[in-house]
């Protein structure tokens, strides 16, 4: 009896042409944009895991990208407003998701709890009546 081997498979990386400065915030939009259409599709932990590789993999990208910027600026002045510009992005982001993270932590907890919040309501209502 033969056994059939598979090959492993290759993936070649594709070469990448963008500006440094015009990239990060054009990253950036394309990311949330794409994450939002997602949410509405999945459950909760589903989509909270969504952001947050999402914003991981939107922070590496753009922080390999500054570096490559600043390693090919010609002065010091233009490497530090792009580390500025990077950083003021980043904040921002990072803000917006974990903004978005307590935006669905709350809405869970709620409709998970709602149930049980309207029987104790009720059985209240029921104690204070007798």
């Amino acid at each position: 009896m033969t056994e059939a081997t598979q090959k492993p498979k290759t993936t070649k990386a594709k070469p990448r042409a963008k500006k440094a400065t015009a990239s990060v915030k054009a990253t950036a939009k394309t990311t949330a944009a794409k994450a939002a259409a997602k949410i509405d599709a999945k459950n909760p932990l589903e989509t909270a895991s969504g952001i947050i590789v999402g914003l991981a993999r939107t922070n590496f990208e753009e922080s390999v990208e500054t570096a490559r910027a600043v390693m090919k600026s010609g002065s010091l002045k233009t490497a530090v407003e792009l580390q500025n510009e990077y950083v003021r992005s980043a904040l921002k982001r990072n803000i917006d998701a974990a903004r978005e993270l307590n935006e669905l932590t709350v809405s869970t907890v709620r409709e998970a709890v709602s149930p049980y919040a309207t029987k104790f309501t009720e059985a209240f209502e029921k104690l204070r009546a007798a």
